[in-house]
């Protein structure tokens, strides 16, 4: 995509220039790769054999945290097969397997939130021209009720297929499997939002989505937004613009998002903005933020992921470019994977959207870092 072409196109930057043809030129701030000089091909061998075995990530422009990140990945992948490969039948002692997946069941029933009731909320929050977001209320309760009642069916229908009350589909086998082995079933990930939590912290964000959704219809529309709790967070974006365009009478195609970030907790905020909105709840991969030098700054030695500031969605119209010298456009997305389909509604099933980030160093450095913003993390 877009995406990848610009990350090769900036490392080729450093391979394909006049300066590669010198001698003793550095490829990477890693000093042990350097262009070797003129000579014959067994030289070029010799060259070759004194550069190190295993690569630091900085010969890829890469933060030393990347190791950290590539080890995680291949140890999820072994244990994700060694969890394939178990048996069925549980052996010796303690609870039948039976009896753990009716147990794990039983909790997340208990711990779901019912449906809201569609005409009560749009009673409440009317389809409105002067408010968009009304209706974004209304599509995450519309999205949010289809996953719920389809937990809460094939939870029910499990439960009675264990006690032999009606027959084990190969689906209701297939959820089973997934309880047991605590990962989120395929049945309700075709109605559920991208996520990689195991299916423990997947119920309690769920939980955290619910209550954010329900606390809008409970004390109207929030102060600040939490954007990993939107089901779909594109509309979201969309209805500032609405709105804007709305109140002034102008073109929406004229008005675009400015991002501005602050320098307080999204707790510490107490009034909404006149327009646009506050967004929070994004963490930053392959860099940090800094508030005092508000710009981005080098990764923590073990630290993968920081927090990002909140940032306020700032509706203007005829908006200038920014300046490419110190801002970095960045890619946000809703998981870790980098990756999405495009859904019915045209929008990728992942990337959500670009936001552009000030830094004091050339935006090039960030972009070998595969500095990227993520609404969720895999725990």
């Amino acid at each position: 995509d877009d995406w990848d072409r610009r990350a090769m196109n900036t490392l080729l930057v450093d391979y394909v220039c006049p300066k590669a043809l010198e001698d003793n030129y550095q490829y990477s701030s890693d000093s042990n790769y350097l262009n070797p000089p003129a000579g014959k091909y067994n030289d070029y061998l010799e060259y070759l054999k004194t550069w190190p075995i295993q690569p630091h990530p900085e010969a890829f422009g890469l933060h030393e945290n990347a190791d950290i990140t590539c080890a995680q990945n291949e140890v999820k992948r072994l244990f994700e097969v060694i969890l394939s490969l178990q048996p069925r039948v549980s052996a010796g002692g303690g609870m039948k397997r039976e009896d753990i997946i009716d147990q794990t069941a039983e909790g997340i029933l208990e711990k779901c939130p019912s449906p809201w009731l569609m005409l009560d909320i749009q009673k409440m929050y009317p389809v409105m021209y002067a408010e968009s977001q009304n209706t974004v209320l209304q599509q995450e309760c519309i999205r949010y009720n289809k996953l719920l009642v389809v937990i809460k069916q094939t939870l029910l229908d499990v439960r009675k297929a264990l006690k032999g009350l009606i027959v084990m589909s190969a689906e209701l086998d297939a959820l089973s499997t997934s309880l047991f082995n605590n990962q989120v079933p395929g049945m309700w990930e075709g109605k559920a939002y991208p996520s990689l939590k195991p299916l423990v912290l997947w119920v309690e964000d769920l939980q955290k989505r619910c209550h954010f959704v329900q606390d809008w219809i409970d004390n109207g529309i929030p102060t600040t937004f939490w954007i990993s709790g939107f089901f779909f967070p594109q509309a979201f974006l969309t209805g500032n613009l609405q709105n804007f365009a709305r109140k002034n009478k102008i073109g929406i195609d004229t008005v675009s998002l400015e991002f501005v970030n602050q320098t307080m907790e999204h707790t510490d905020i107490k009034e909404r903005k006149p327009d646009g909105a506050i967004i929070w709840g994004m963490f930053v991969e392959g860099a940090r933020w800094d508030i005092p030098q508000n710009s981005l700054v080098e990764s923590r030695a073990k630290e993968l992921f920081t927090p990002y500031v909140p940032i306020w969605l700032s509706p203007i119209q005829h908006r200038p470019k920014p300046d490419p010298a110190v801002t970095l456009m960045c890619p946000c997305y809703k998981v870790l994977t980098r990756k999405g389909t495009l859904s019915t509604t045209g929008h990728s099933t992942n990337f959500v959207t670009t936001i552009e980030v000030p830094t004091n160093i050339n935006p090039d450095h960030w972009i070998k870092r595969g500095v990227a913003l993520f609404l969720a993390l895999a725990y």
